[in-house]
């Protein structure tokens, strides 16, 4: 029998929350300019894409964490 899934740690829950209200209010805010670019992006667009690959690396930090505790509980 299957035991059930365990929960994030608090600091897992407290860097997705970060991640997620610096692309929208009030992150958002504080990047709302075009001026500078960097690698030729607007730096509103280069925010976006800087917070999604963030959140892209804690979840495979995440997910080798949780695959780790796993394979411990075997």
């Amino acid at each position: 029998m299957k035991s059930q899934p365990s929960l994030p740690s608090r600091g897992m829950l407290i860097y997705f929350t970060v991640c997620a209200l610096a692309m929208i209010w009030p992150g958002a805010l504080v990047a709302n300019r075009i001026e500078p670019m960097i690698i030729g992006l607007p730096f509103f667009l280069f925010w976006y894409v800087a917070w999604v690959f963030a959140l892209f690396v804690g979840l495979v930090i995440a997910y080798r964490h949780d695959a780790a505790q796993e394979v411990d509980d075997e």
